[in-house]
């Protein structure tokens, strides 16, 4: 593959957003078998930051540039991932609020059992559909493109990296 291959170039966005929901994952661990904690809490916030961020502007990406092109080939595939993607949003919006609640002092009897369940939705939702990205979509990309498709794709992905 070459470096600025743009399936690679996606592929390594989802890398850096699996990472750091290693960090959401862990830091919820950490509330659940030691209770909450400044540190743990902070962990999360701050990859919770990077992720909205990041996947943002990967969705753009891919809604801008590599759908377009997919929906000449193929029907289905960015209509189910569109509305994995708005159920995502939707689940990570939950955290947002539990995190602003947390950083607001709003905090009740549920409070943190919130955030621990908000933030192993979107950590499952993610990884899921990172997983079907990786393993179905890209390579049905790579089959379906023709050259100049592929070529453009990658000035495109390469234009806003």
């Amino acid at each position: 593959m070459r470096f600025d291959d743009p399936i690679e170039v996606l592929m390594k966005e989802h890398n850096k957003v699996l990472e750091k929901l290693s960090v959401v994952a862990d830091s919820v661990e950490s509330i659940q078998l030691h209770g909450f904690s400044g540190r743990a809490f902070q962990d999360l916030t701050n990859a919770a930051s990077f992720i909205s961020a990041e996947m943002r502007k990967h969705s753009d990406k891919e809604e801008i540039f590599l759908f377009p092109l997919l929906e000449k080939h193929v029907f289905e595939s960015p209509n189910v991932l569109r509305h994995e993607r708005r159920e995502i949003w939707q689940a990570f919006n939950e955290l947002m609020t539990s995190i602003k609640d947390v950083e607001d002092g709003r905090i009740h009897g549920t409070t943190i059992r919130e955030l621990i369940q908000s933030s192993q939705e979107v950590v499952e939702k993610i990884r899921n559909h990172i997983i079907k990205e990786n393993t179905i979509l890209f390579p049905l990309v790579k089959r379906v493109l023709q050259s100049d498709e592929y070529e453009q794709l990658r000035k495109d992905i390469i234009s806003v990296n």
